[in-house]
């Protein structure tokens, strides 16, 4: 779930970057670039103590209607995340082998996508990912789905590409292509979405239904709530239907 409290903190830290900013180039920056990003560029800068001029009023005041600017995004960012936080509300299940689940409303029933493993240990190659429902309406019990469910509706294909490498595809979704791969850092499975080249962390699917049947649900949209591999960050990525 996206923390409130991180854009709050992001918003604090923008402000400070733009009232020390030098010029109006370097003001852009901090406003736009990515937080990895500032923190490479203010790592690297050697600043010189020197006395300096106030600056022309002009420029004071497009850096103060861009500070209220940025305020106001960041703001209606935290609106956004604490908005999502209230509608959901849905419990997050966890387990050793979990790798992401998938939650719609209004259906308070969870449906968790797990490795698949043979008696002996090892992944089974063949179908590497298993889902079934948790649910919390009936004492959070775990049932298997149907065999209509994984055709058609909560199912997942797969298929290698590579040594511990597999392409994943939701059947009622297979436009995305999802990887399971393992983690560089403690060499588990993880499941992925790729966004410009970038790996993010899948951790979470919301699929928000307006109207239509229990078979043919009407799909207003899909949010994936990811993780940048390299900086840790949250981001919520949404697809309309």
């Amino acid at each position: 779930m996206i923390s409130v409290q991180y854009y709050f903190h992001k918003q604090k830290d923008m402000q400070d970057n733009i009232k020390q900013s030098d010029g109006l180039e370097e003001l852009l920056f901090f406003i736009f670039a990515s937080p990895a990003s500032v923190y490479r560029y203010k790592a690297s800068k050697i600043r010189q103590v020197s006395l300096k001029t106030p600056a022309p009023f002009g420029k004071r005041l497009l850096r103060s209607m861009l500070i209220i600017i940025t305020m106001l995004i960041l703001l209606s960012q935290a609106s956004y995340a604490q908005k999502q936080v209230e509608q959901t509300g849905l419990p997050t299940p966890k387990g050793r082998n979990l790798l992401f689940f998938l939650q719609r409303d209004p259906d308070a029933n969870t449906v968790v996508y797990e490795l698949n493993y043979n008696s002996d240990g090892t992944l089974q190659t063949n179908n590497p990912i298993k889902g079934s429902w948790i649910r919390y309406e009936e004492d959070q019990k775990f049932k298997e789905l149907t065999t209509i469910e994984k055709k058609f509706a909560y199912g997942v294909q797969s298929k290698p590409i590579g040594v511990d490498e597999y392409e994943i595809r939701l059947v009622a979704y297979k436009k995305m292509p999802m990887y399971l791969l393992k983690s560089e850092t403690d060499n588990k499975y993880r499941i992925y979405i790729k966004d410009d080249g970038k790996n993010l962390l899948l951790k979470r699917v919301f699929v928000r239904v307006n109207g239509g049947s229990f078979w043919f649900p009407k799909v207003q949209y899909i949010d994936l709530i990811t993780t940048n591999s390299a900086t840790g960050m949250e981001i919520l990525k949404r697809i309309r239907t």
